[in-house]
């Protein structure tokens, strides 16, 4: 394939040296970070990459889905492409004996957030305790603790450098205070390409997250600049990044018909938002696209899961009926986890006592209930009120006592059925997933344990189960061996390009590309322009440029009439 580069992007291509390259979505910073990379190939020696880091998997998967458009096979073997985590995890879990004295540990996410919220002093020292004293770290730790062994260990200084003597570093903006000293340490003996686009700031809630960041890295690093900010390659011939910068500056609205803005009555907000999401997809279809990829966001969790319930209902609009849409959900990992440990728990049954199999069961819902309160910005007292129930529960029962909820006593009554299991996995799993339906209260794990395919996980952790089941007859281990396959999946990247429809909130869809996005805006819940946050409302037009430059060939706002305009 050939690429032109504008006369910015050349002079980038060209420089010897530390750089950074400024840009906005589609400016085609990673086209020439790539580019780049392809020239630079035949000055390593054998057995050195060039490292590339992002944020996210998403994020790592369009990189990789893009080197097949660059860089040959032979060159591909020669970028590795990871997220912060996964190469600082690598590094601790290779050299942080010599940190500690003892090997490192992962304390992976749902896990941390049920002990954050059980801990009473301040989580940030106890969390610095756990890394400096136990070799615990927690993912906000993987960076510093990475970049305290490259700083303070010369050996393995020499040993990144040498496998990595060219680092390039995307999305810089959004750099926490512990990855830019990782950063700084690496740009010691690495080359550095720092790629930012400083209009995409959308982490400015995290205090960690220094919004003068780009600021630092010219002071400290002093890298030549190069800036793309007037280019747009991931649709050149749309309105779409101009419609943007008008939301981020508020300023007035380009006409363009790649941006579409719906406003209807409250009462018809989820059949416009079902009608729009089947028009766009139709309209993406006659512009030639065979298989249109298509996200639709909202501002939250809770209204993104309201829009599933909308999709998943027919509706009739004008007298034309409107099938359920198919679609996926990026759900919350942790609590997705946390249903599937319950189903996992579910599949040891025949191996158990009946009294039990409920008891553990008890247990595992009481921990679902607790993860998803950990997960949230603020405790869930209803969450935690079910919590302390079924743990409750769960001891009256080992004690010999009786159960209250209506749940506990569906789980206590199907315990003392047989559990008939096949030794296919994919039918097992359903099967230990039925045990929990129809019972009162337990509809949402049944839910969230559906999203687990969402983990790119489904295949391996069949696998591994048919594996168990192939070595002793039972899936005595499932709980563990789900486990420790969500918590390492967590980490990995499935390269996966996104076709149909996907549901997800507006700051989990960074990094991403559709060829379509709908968002949505709720009606009293999930509003973008709150008096909370309070006029120009920076943050939140930062949030809908991200969203909004998804899109590579359409948007499609649907908004309850009467809302705030986008643009003044």
């Amino acid at each position: 394939m050939t690429f032109q580069l504008s006369d910015p992007a050349q002079q980038a291509f060209d420089h010897n040296g530390r750089i950074m390259v400024l840009g906005g979505p589609g400016s085609g910073k990673t086209t020439l970070s790539l580019l780049k990379t392809q020239r630079l190939i035949p000055t390593l020696e054998v057995g050195q990459s060039v490292l590339f880091l992002s944020f996210s998997r998403a994020a790592v998967r369009q990189v990789l889905s893009r080197t097949k458009d660059v860089l040959t096979h032979e060159e591909r073997s020669r970028i590795t492409v990871q997220t912060y985590h996964a190469f600082c995890m690598d590094i601790l879990r290779a050299h942080g004996r010599l940190l500690t004295g003892t090997s490192a540990r992962i304390l992976f996410p749902d896990r941390e957030k049920v002990v954050k919220a059980n801990h009473e002093g301040d989580w940030n020292d106890e969390r610095n305790r756990l890394a400096e004293e136990e070799g615990l770290f927690a993912f906000d730790n993987f960076a510093s603790g990475a970049g305290a062994l490259i700083a303070r260990v010369p050996k393995v200084a020499e040993l990144v450098a040498d496998r990595f003597p060219i680092v390039i570093l995307d999305e810089f903006q959004d750099t926490s205070d512990s990855q830019w000293e990782l950063v700084q340490a690496l740009s010691e003996r690495s080359e550095l390409i720092i790629l930012a686009d400083p209009d995409q700031r959308i982490f400015e809630y995290d205090d960690r997250v220094d919004p003068e960041r780009l600021s630092h890295v010219r002071e400290v690093l002093s890298p030549v600049e190069f800036d793309l900010g007037g280019e747009n390659h991931r649709s050149p011939d749309a309105g779409i990044l101009q419609f943007a910068d008008a939301v981020l500056h508020n300023r007035a609205l380009p006409k363009t018909d790649d941006v579409q803005q719906i406003g209807v009555y409250a009462s018809q907000l989820e059949t416009i938002t079902h009608v729009a999401s089947v028009w766009l997809y139709q309209e993406l279809r006659k512009a030639g696209i065979k298989k249109p990829s298509i996200v639709v966001l909202a501002r939250t969790n809770a209204m993104i899961a309201e829009i599933s319930n909308w999709l998943s209902r027919p509706h009739t609009y004008k007298g034309h009926e409107y099938a359920p849409l198919a679609h996926d959900v990026l759900w919350d990992a942790e609590v997705s986890a946390a249903a599937a440990q319950i189903i996992a728990g579910v599949l040891e049954w025949p191996d158990r006592e009946p009294a039990e199999r409920a008891a553990l069961t008890l247990e595992a819902v009481a921990a679902f209930f607790e993860v998803k309160s950990a997960a949230a910005s603020a405790p869930i007292a209803s969450a935690l009120t079910l919590r302390d129930r079924y743990r409750t529960n769960a001891a009256n029962l080992r004690a010999g006592r009786s159960v209250r909820p209506r749940g506990a006593k569906h789980i206590v009554e199907q315990a003392e059925s047989e559990l008939v299991l096949t030794g296919n996995p994919r039918k097992d799993w359903v099967a230990a997933r039925r045990i929990l339906e129809g019972a009162d209260g337990l509809s949402e794990i049944v839910q969230a344990a559906r999203f687990i395919r969402l983990f790119g996980a489904t295949d391996e952790i069949g696998g591994r189960l048919a594996d168990q089941w192939d070595q002793s007859g039972s899936y005595g281990r499932a709980t563990d061996l789900v486990r420790r396959t969500l918590d390492q999946q967590k980490l990995a990247t499935e390269q996966r390009d996104p076709q149909g429809f996907v549901l997800m909130n507006m700051h989990k869809s960074k990094g991403k590309e559709f060829d379509g996005v709908v968002i949505v805006e709720g009606y009293r819940r999930a509003e973008f322009f709150t008096e909370r946050e309070g006029a120009p409302h920076v943050q939140t037009r930062r949030l809908l440029r991200v969203a909004i430059t998804r899109a590579r060939h359409k948007v499609v706002f649907v908004r309850p009439s009467g809302m705030p305009r986008l643009g003044g």
